[in-house]
């Protein structure tokens, strides 16, 4: 079984821009990488679950006889030069891109946006931002109803944040019904080492008429030491006076002011 898991990860690596470029993503030196390629050495526990994870296969696939594991490759189309390969060359070419300076978003922020569907309410959300390796993942947990009873409409969107050209871009996808995939682009302020965003965020509402919109966003950091419980308790639909809603969000997030040609999220001194 072992004989097969070369011959294998060379398939996989086949499929990927270079081999420097697989040793690069998945933290291995390239002589390490040559010997498993070659058959003389042969990864254990972590790193191999890495490896597997990393090709979308599972341990017990990479080590199968050649032309059956060719086989799997094919059918789940991680083989496919139209696709995958293309997908990872255009992802790659972004992620070169990326400023290190957005490990800087890592942490909890409220956001606070008019809704796309319940209009006139404002929804604050949570933010959660992360990291795996050189990569920035965040989740952003909704409650679409009073945020002072219960609620049945919880929402769960998963993303990834990239800076470019002084820009934050925020994309993400509702994964409970993997129908909605929504954009968010950022101001960070710098003034107070990105405490507090501001932007645009491009979606579509949630009711049954699923209208396209664009709407102005508004993050701001949690406050210290408070549980993502207590956050979430805090989230829901607020009316556009409520008390809840701190004062100085209400202009970060008021649509009329933008235009008259392009939506805007201006960049002005009122954070």
């Amino acid at each position: 079984m072992m004989d097969a898991f070369g011959p294998n990860l060379r398939l996989l690596c086949g499929y990927r821009p270079s081999i420097s470029r697989v040793a690069q993503d998945l933290k291995v030196n390239r002589s390490q990488l040559n010997r498993y390629l070659a058959g003389s050495s042969f990864p254990r526990g972590a790193l191999m679950r890495r490896i597997c994870d990393y090709f979308g296969v599972e341990p017990h696939e990479v080590v199968m006889p050649e032309e059956e594991f060719a086989q799997i490759v094919k059918l789940r189309g991680l083989a496919s030069d139209t696709l995958s390969r293309t997908l990872r060359q255009h992802f790659d070419r972004i992620l070169t891109r990326n400023d290190p300076r957005i490990f800087n978003l890592l942490g909890t922020f409220f956001e606070y946006y008019f809704s796309m569907s319940s209009r006139g309410q404002i929804v604050r959300s949570v933010v959660v931002v992360s990291s795996e390796g050189d990569h920035v993942f965040y989740r952003r947990l909704e409650r679409m109803g009073a945020f002072d009873r219960p609620c049945h409409r919880h929402y769960r969107y998963q993303g990834t944040a990239l800076m470019t050209g002084d820009r934050i871009f925020l994309n993400d996808y509702e994964y409970s019904a993997g129908i909605e995939i929504t954009q968010t682009v950022l101001y960070p302020d710098y003034s107070h080492r990105w405490t507090r965003l501001h932007g645009v965020k491009v979606g579509v509402s949630a009711n049954r008429d699923h209208v396209p919109c664009c709407v102005r966003t508004y993050m701001e950091r949690t406050p210290p030491r408070m549980p993502l419980v207590g956050a979430l308790r805090r989230c829901g639909l607020f009316q556009r006076d409520s008390l809840d809603i701190p004062d100085h969000v209400r202009p970060m997030i008021d649509n009329y002011p933008s235009g008259p040609h392009v939506f805007e999220a201006f960049s002005d001194d009122r954070i």
